[in-house]
């Protein structure tokens, strides 16, 4: 009996000393899973802020590159583009007949006057006369004053096209174009 006291004893003592080294592991695994919990917790509200910020970046990239868009055709060279060489032909060749040119002397409005010479000898123009006016300083494209029927034909195409242009102040015999300076862009 005394043996089996003293081995209930021990048993016991053992017993008691696992479920006391369970219980420390239950309490440090606890402990370790609410450590988890808070880093995964910050992790998420980190990703949510993460996320958060992408989104912002990702919305001032979008509007950075509309304002580049913008400014790339605020500063393009002005040119002819194919729909509007397409719609000029349509409406030119209807009534085919001659103008005259002036053109400024920079570059720009070279190759925009050579763009409108394509189109209208495209469309069987004719013109009658090219100048580089000197002395006189044109922004943009100008249609003069005239009696020439011609010029309401390049107005009607012009505005079809949507291609911008102002009635200068002077009268000419002849229908007129005149492709001045690039418009300031600001």
């Amino acid at each position: 009996i005394i043996g089996a006291i003293w081995s209930g004893s021990i048993r016991e003592r053992f017993s008691d000393e696992r479920i006391a080294a369970n219980e420390a592991s239950t309490a440090k695994a606890n402990a370790d899973a609410s450590a988890a919990n808070a880093v995964a917790a910050k992790a998420s509200e980190n990703s949510a802020n993460a996320n958060e910020m992408a989104a912002k970046s990702n919305l001032r990239a979008a509007e950075v590159e509309k304002q580049n868009t913008d400014l790339r055709i605020k500063f393009a060279n002005r040119r002819i583009n194919e729909t509007q060489h397409k719609i000029l032909l349509e409406v030119l060749s209807k009534s085919p007949s001659s103008f005259n040119i002036e053109t400024m002397g920079d570059s720009e409005s070279g190759i925009y006057a050579a763009d409108i010479l394509k189109t209208f000898t495209d469309a069987h123009w004719t013109v009658d006369k090219k100048e580089f006016p000197l002395g006189v300083i044109w922004i943009g494209l100008i249609l003069f004053k005239t009696e020439d029927p011609a010029n309401l034909v390049i107005e009607d195409a012009f505005r079809k096209a949507h291609i911008q242009y102002k009635i200068g102040n002077e009268n000419r015999k002849k229908a007129t174009i005149m492709v001045g300076g690039r418009p300031p862009v600001f």
